[in-house]
């Protein structure tokens, strides 16, 4: 299933409802919606509820994104994803890099939270 995306915002916060697989080809549509955020709004919450697999391209996507939401002194934040994509990033150790969050509340939250430099 074609990857599909949908943009929120709570607060200086969007959050990003993914719905779909993200594998390469697929994953063009989040790369430009989270490129296109980050000049304005370093602040990204990625809902992966509705994302059932990710490809190591889809992988390596998300920490490019991560890098350079870090880079203009923001965040990318995963939430609700399921057991497998958890499974996925604990193999990968990407759960070391990623901060990941049950629901977009907590993760909207989470910023709140964050010290300023």
């Amino acid at each position: 299933m074609a990857l599909r995306v949908q943009t929120q915002i709570s607060g200086d916060v969007f959050i990003l409802l993914c719905n779909g697989r993200i594998v390469f080809g697929d994953d063009t549509l989040l790369r430009e919606k989270i490129v296109n955020m980050l000049p304005g709004a370093p602040k990204i919450v990625l809902n992966l509820e509705g994302v059932d697999y990710i490809g190591s391209k889809g992988l390596g996507m998300l920490v490019e994104l991560l890098v350079s939401a870090r880079n203009r002194g923001g965040e990318l934040k995963l939430a609700s994803p399921h057991e497998n994509i958890k499974e996925l990033l604990r193999r990968t150790n990407l759960d070391t890099i990623f901060t990941v969050y049950d629901n977009s509340n907590d993760a909207v939250a989470a910023f709140g939270k964050q010290r300023v430099a």
